[in-house]
């Protein structure tokens, strides 16, 4: 039998499985596109419209997020869409591939499937073969719908090349991390830790690419996720980054390959520390045991954050710097002026930043408290009921240490952005102060209370709703995140916990909108307390 024997089963056999986790990812980003476009004329259809956000793109601020585009000539609706549009779907496009590469082959051999399927006549890089095609079909295939919406929303400026290049090269972007996915599932020997390894080199990325588009943009191109801004769709279409994209992608697949043939089914590179022959004292509860098997998980999501913070923080001395803090500026508007209004401007970022830190903070305690679900559906927690163990304490355990890391995980943060940011200025007077950072931190607790809370409440009461949590803050990063620049109404804004409280910094802590949140966050854990303690428990 070929080593790649039954390849055509096995990719059937994975789209069966993952038909409804295909089908949701094709429709959001598909429609999310289309939407868009088909919107974009009516927010930036006319001169005056263009030319104003055309300003606000080009300030690093904004650069910083959503990268650095080139304007040349009469600037149309369809080169501010590309603008706004890229980076931010090639970033979901990423996450999406990432998630699909892990759950295909590492996490699929944690649970002992890929063995049952290697016990019979199957070649031995079946497996990792069919995770590849299927990553393949699914980029493929959102392509596909990307340049026939685009095509279909026919903005103005837009060109057929164009439309098919964002299509494409957005594709080839998230085939490219997929692979990287396929080859950290090689690496390590377990799904946590291959997902860890690939967010690290994605994040690493995204810094490589926000750093060098505020400073040093010609350097931009040494990130595979910069590339997917030097498309330039529609004033300079360039193919040049779909063909090192997809280079790339062989490249990482065919290493992928080799080091699944080296190894041991089970097993990786990166191999799992052995425990102690005697357990510790402190091993004596379900804290400990949460800890002691998702330190790994945790400690790194801690660390990343705060090192991504960080390196936003390291635009600040450019961001600060718009109005040119030189003797000139200084003797038309005098001193006290200028550094106020770069402190305006810092504040202004920070306050952004901080909403988009919450989300991602929020990230590592919700897998945390979802995951009390899985480990329940699995069947490891039989031998903790087993135990005079009771729901409630085992259930708080999850809870309490998911809320510690997402509320460490978001004050690291936004004091990497801050402490870097103050420490890169020029000019230390013009940098966000002690009083408005905590500020800043405790406006935005209760929105990352109120998201882990509604993820008690879905696993205590229904558990197999609980992926509405990743739908309700992906809902809530998207209006925060693209809000203003889609002009979406307020009502939008506002159905997600990030839109309830104002802009601080900007504006100072509400402090009975703060007081109402954390109530509400009280009442979702109380009621998903009780749901918990009294359905069914699912056990394999």
């Amino acid at each position: 039998m070929s080593r790649y024997g039954r390849t055509g089963q096995l990719v059937r056999l994975n789209l069966r499985r993952d038909r409804f986790r295909i089908l949701m990812w094709i429709l959001i980003l598909a429609a999310l596109m289309a939407s868009v476009a088909w919107k974009f004329e009516g927010i930036y259809g006319t001169p005056t419209e263009i030319n104003a956000i055309k300003g606000t793109l080009a300030s690093p601020g904004i650069v910083a997020m959503f990268g650095a585009f080139s304007f040349s000539g009469k600037v149309t609706t369809a080169e501010i869409f590309a603008n706004e549009m890229l980076l931010f779907m090639g970033l979901i496009q990423v996450v999406m591939n990432l998630a699909l590469s892990v759950h295909a082959t590492r996490a699929e051999e944690d649970l002992g499937i890929t063995e049952l399927v290697r016990a019979h006549a199957v070649g031995t890089l079946a497996p990792l073969s069919a995770a590849a095609i299927e990553l393949v079909l699914v980029n493929g295939l959102l392509g596909l719908l990307y340049g026939a919406g685009l095509t279909a929303a026919n903005m103005p400026g837009a060109t057929i090349q164009g439309n098919w290049l964002i299509g494409i090269g957005l594709a080839a972007a998230g085939l490219l991390f997929g692979m990287l996915g396929l080859l950290t599932a090689q690496v390590a020997d377990h799904s946590s830790s291959a997902t860890g390894l690939a967010y690290t080199l994605f994040g690493l990325s995204y810094l490589a690419q926000m750093v060098t588009d505020v400073q040093h943009p010609k350097l931009t191109w040494w990130s595979p996720l910069g590339w997917v801004e030097k498309l330039a769709p529609y004033n300079n279409p360039t193919w040049l980054p779909v063909w090192l994209s997809l280079g790339l992608a062989l490249i990482l697949l065919a290493i992928a390959f080799w080091a699944n043939s080296h190894r041991d089914l089970g097993v990786g590179a990166i191999t799992t520390r052995p425990g102690r022959k005697q357990a510790s004292v402190f091993l004596r509860g379900p804290i400990s045991l949460i800890w002691r098997r998702q330190r790994n998980v945790l400690i790194g999501w801690l660390v990343g954050i705060i090192i991504f913070g960080a390196a936003y923080g390291t635009v600040f001395n450019t961001i600060g710097d718009i109005l040119k803090t030189n003797p000139t500026m200084q003797q038309v508007f005098g001193a006290t002026m200028v550094h106020e209004a770069n402190h305006s401007i810092l504040v202004s970022f920070t306050a952004l930043l901080a909403v988009v830190m919450a989300a991602v903070a929020v990230i590592p305690g919700m897998q945390l408290i979802l995951k009390l679900h899985t480990d329940e559906t699995r069947g490891w927690l039989e031998a903790l009921y087993a135990r005079p163990l009771s729901r409630t304490r085992l259930l708080f355990s999850y809870v309490g240490t998911a809320f510690v890391t997402s509320t460490l995980a978001y004050i690291g943060g936004l004091a990497g952005i801050v402490v870097m940011g103050d420490a890169s200025l020029t000019h230390v007077k013009d940098g966000i102060s002690a009083s408005e950072f905590w500020q800043a931190a405790a406006a935005q607790l209760p929105e990352i209370w109120v998201f882990l809370a509604l993820s008690v409440l879905l696993v205590g009461c229904w558990p197999r709703l609980k992926s509405l949590s990743w739908a309700y803050l992906a809902l809530g990063f998207v209006s925060v995140y693209m809000g203003s620049l889609l002009k979406l109404p307020g009502w939008v804004k506002n159905l997600t916990p990030a839109g309830w409280m104002p802009r601080v910094p900007i504006h100072d802590v509400n402090w009975t909108t703060f007081s109402w949140m954390v109530s509400l966050a009280l009442v979702l854990i109380l009621i998903g307390w009780m749901g918990y303690r009294r359905r069914d428990l699912h056990m394999s």
